[in-house]
């Protein structure tokens, strides 16, 4: 930009000396300065050659302009890649309702790219998670809990409720009870109805969600995933040691497995959660 200006003032002038007189090749009677100042900037001054007292002068300025300043890029921060570690920091500072996100991450970075790929897992894919994955998610929320949250205690109480997924859900606190002259429950809100503290009246089991109320075959694959089937094997087990088997069921598990109708089709699926 100077140098263009500068040209236009010289070609300007150049013009402007001629017309007034002045041809090429004769000596000059009036001479271009240049100066230049601290600030970086360039003035030019005409001055006249002639031996009388009057002189004129004309100054332009260019100006260097200022140097672009190139802002710093703006990165966004991203989440934490989801490991056994960042859970475990999570339930050691008692953040459940974050360690409960970590966990349903865990379980879809473990099932494989589809479930990445798709954002959540479909029941089908808990078999591609391994056992010492789930034994270790399970580890930690136990420990972090005393015992009171993790898959193996859910499969506890999910036995106990004789696989009935609707009385599953009320022992664990994920229905409520309505203010009604008939007993009658409904389900919590997410996330702000469920309880992310672990008090003296947090009902067992709590958490983690999974997938909670909104399909019960993800939670069922999880529940009967071999991780937890030694595991559960061996407290029926002690259980039918100290207490006898009134019942007249078999004692293969296979009790409450079948739901009837209406209940299979109160629960619909939704693995979006």
């Amino acid at each position: 930009m100077a140098n263009a200006s500068l040209q236009s003032f010289l070609l300007h002038h150049h013009h402007s000396f001629l017309s007034n007189g002045i041809h090429e090749g004769s000596s000059p009677s009036i001479i271009l300065k240049l100066t230049t100042n601290s600030n970086s900037s360039i003035s030019f001054k005409l001055f006249s050659n002639t031996t009388s007292s009057s002189s004129s002068s004309v100054t332009t300025t260019a100006s260097t302009p200022n140097s672009p300043v190139t802002p710093a890029p703006v990165t966004a921060s991203s989440p934490p890649l989801p490991s056994l570690e960042l859970l475990g920091a999570q339930l050691a500072e008692r953040d459940y309702r974050q360690a409960d996100e970590t966990t349903r991450a865990l379980l879809i970075e473990l099932a494989g790219e589809p479930a990445r790929r798709r954002g959540y897992v479909f029941f089908s894919e808990v078999q591609f998670i391994s056992a010492d994955d789930f034994r270790a998610i399970d580890a930690l929320w136990q420990e972090h809990s005393g015992g009171r949250f993790g898959y193996s205690v859910q499969r506890r109480l999910w036995e106990k409720s004789r696989r009935d997924f609707t009385r599953f859900f009320i022992r664990v606190g994920w229905m409520k009870k309505l203010d009604t002259e008939v007993e009658q429950f409904n389900y919590r809100a997410f996330p702000d109805e469920f309880i992310w503290e672990l008090n003296d009246d947090t009902p067992e089991g709590h958490l983690p969600l999974t997938n909670a109320l909104r399909g019960t075959q993800l939670l069922g694959n999880i529940f009967t995933h071999p991780a937890f089937e030694e595991e559960q094997e061996d407290e029926l087990a002690a259980e039918e040691n100290d207490t006898p088997d009134n019942t007249g069921q078999s004692k293969d598990g296979s009790k409450g497995k079948e739901r009837p109708k209406f209940m299979r089709d109160f629960f619909k699926p939704d693995y979006s959660f």
